[in-house]
């Protein structure tokens, strides 16, 4: 049986083919999150048919088509997506293609009006027909813009300005488009993530590792590796669908029993050096304690590992400083020496 559907596509664009193991595995990571984000912000009662890759194939069966709340949920999905890039740039600490260039992504919107039918797949039922394939050869057109929403003349009367007629196999699509990069002026305003350290320095040490200051870094942010550097962290819980960022929290399971929350963070270093940090308030006697890793390729394939750790005391705190520093010396030398012999064991992150 026959319906009448309104079928909209959001697609993601603008990451380039990365080859390294890390580039795609964040690309990955961070292109899921921007999809869960999109069907969140899902304001009309649209079914999610199917994610394709970087895009989601969305309908909604009604017999009629309103075109003012299409534009405003075109509206919604555009300001979370670029909402979310930007509070994702002052956040990343990693510096591979991915996370780097993630502020390039771009978003673009195909709406199609027609009748569909379903198909059934075991217990899976999916839109099908020719409107189906109308709206996903749309994807692929002449828009001179990055960035625009596409109505076909089923959904809205074309307007001339914006007209455009592609020629497909099956036969010529009539619709219009319009441009969305207006709507970055909407953009709330986006607190960058404090950059304060500690007052007292506990530890300070320099160590030489044979490894690109790169994969070096992801060893040491990548949680999915962590335990295979660290001593008396039992188990790590931690958010596996999501690139490691300024402000993400994680747990430790130390000692067995003893449960201690670290969140992500960073500070200002210079331009040649890389820096990832963890702060917490679990360390008795302190306010907070954080250590930061700080990176500087030295000369191909060997990198500099600076590792520092701060701490503002609690009252009477600043008296239990010296102990402190010893078990902090004690911990973290045996942390680097077990990392230093992982990366001489020949272990990579390239997979």
């Amino acid at each position: 049986m026959t319906q009448n559907a309104i079928l909209f596509i959001p697609d993601i664009s603008g990451f380039t083919e990365f080859v390294h193991h890390t580039d795609i595995s964040h690309s990955r990571h961070i292109v899921s999150e921007l999809l869960e984000l999109l069907i969140d912000t899902n304001t009309i009662g649209l079914e999610l048919a199917e994610i394709e890759g970087d895009a989601l194939f969305m309908y909604k069966l009604d017999d009629k088509v309103d075109v003012f709340a299409l534009e405003k949920q075109i509206e919604a999905m555009y300001l979370a997506f670029h909402t979310h890039i930007k509070r994702y740039e002052y956040q990343r600490i990693c510096h591979c293609g991915a996370c780097s260039s993630a502020y390039n992504l771009k978003i673009k919107f195909v709406v199609h009006y027609g009748e569909i039918e379903f198909i059934e797949v075991k217990d899976s039922k999916k839109p099908y027909g020719s409107h189906v394939i109308q709206i996903h050869r749309l994807l692929k057109n002449d828009v001179p813009l990055k960035e625009y929403a596409i109505f076909t003349e089923s959904v809205r009367v074309v307007d001339e300005g914006n007209k455009l007629i592609a020629e497909y196999d099956f036969g010529n699509i009539t619709f219009t488009y319009n441009p969305l990069s207006h709507l970055k002026e909407k953009l709330p305003e986006i607190e960058p993530i404090p950059n304060d350290v500690p007052k007292h320095k506990l530890f300070d040490e320099t160590q030489l590792v044979k490894i690109p200051a790169l994969e070096l870094y992801e060893v040491i942010s990548n949680f999915d590796y962590r335990l295979l550097w660290t001593k008396g962290v039992n188990k790590l819980e931690y958010d596996k669908n999501k690139v490691n960022r300024a402000g993400q929290k994680h747990k430790c399971l130390v000692n067995k029993n003893e449960e201690v929350e670290q969140t992500t963070v960073k500070k200002t270093v210079n331009k040649n050096q890389l820096v990832y940090g963890e702060s917490t308030t679990n360390v008795p006697f302190t306010k907070r304690m954080n250590n930061y890793f700080i990176l500087e390729e030295t000369k191909e394939g060997y990198t500099k590992l600076r590792i520092e750790v701060f701490a503002d005391f609690k009252p009477f705190g600043i008296l239990m400083k010296w102990l402190i520093k010893k078990n902090i010396k004690k911990i973290i030398s045996e942390n680097i020496k077990k990392l230093v012999q992982l990366i001489n064991s020949g272990f990579s992150t390239k997979k």
